[in-house]
This record gives C-alpha cells, sequence and structure tokens, in this order.
C-alpha cells in the first residue's frame, strides 16, 4: 500500500510541471477587426494607420509601410523576445497575422506559440480601437 501511495504522489509532483510547460504555448491567434463594430466614428485609412503607428507606441511596437494597406509591426519585448506581425488595414477594418519571432517558442507544423504573444497582439488592437472611439 505504501508504494502504491509514493507512485501515485509521485505522479502528483510531475503533473503541475507538465500542464505548466503545456500552457506555455498557445495556438496563434489571427486578430481581425470591424471597425463599424467597435466605433461610431466614421474612420478613414489615414486615421486608422495613424492609430496603429501611435496607439500602440507607448507598448513598443514599431510601424513601417510596406504597401498602401499594409504595415509591418515589430515588438522587442526586455531585449530577449522578438516578433513581427503583418498589419492589412482599410476604413472599415484591419488584420493582424503573425510574420516572424524570436525566442517565442513557435512551432509552424502546430501552429503555436509563447502565450504571451496572443495577449500582446490583443493588447495591441485593443489599443487601436480605444483611439478610434
Amino acid at each position: 500500500m505504501k508504494l502504491l501511495t509514493y507512485a501515485f504522489l509521485g505522479a502528483l509532483a510531475l503533473q503541475p510541471m507538465t500542464a505548466t510547460t503545456a500552457a506555455a504555448v498557445e495556438t496563434i491567434q489571427t486578430s481581425y477587426v470591424n471597425l463599424s463594430e467597435v466605433t461610431s466614428q466614421n474612420t478613414t485609412t489615414r486615421s486608422v494607420e495613424n492609430a496603429l503607428k501611435t496607439c500602440s507606441s507607448a507598448r513598443g511596437w514599431r510601424f513601417s509601410r510596406v504597401a498602401p494597406g499594409k504595415l509591418l509591426g515589430k515588438l522587442t519585448v526586455r531585449g530577449k523576445h522578438y516578433v513581427e506581425v503583418d498589419v492589412e488595414f482599410s476604413s472599415q477594418a484591419f488584420k493582424i497575422s503573425y510574420r516572424d519571432s524570436k525566442n517565442m517558442k513557435y512551432n509552424a507544423a502546430k501552429n503555436t506559440i509563447h502565450k504571451r504573444y496572443n495577449s500582446w497582439v490583443e493588447n495591441l488592437t485593443n489599443d487601436v480601437i480605444f483611439c478610434l472611439k
């Protein structure tokens, strides 16, 4: 009976470590926002681009235009984690998609990445919406 108890306790001790490791990555989310659903103002392509570039700068995002209606966003966190996103935008909507990363546990086959990536993109999305309201 003692051996069975130790085996059970040993299994419990390993479980949190496995769960923590698995929780460190999530499926990569693409953010799509239909602006008519989140703001009552008429937006222009220019105002959406300006919101993307300025409202996110406090969090460290940097954007450069790669084509009309398309931006490349870059974020470095604590000098260690780096992500790039593609942003397509118009006066009606914007979409943020994963492009590249370093030190983010990215797995192309599983479409997973460190869980903080999704929260960074969610914060970016919310910042832009807030600026456009």
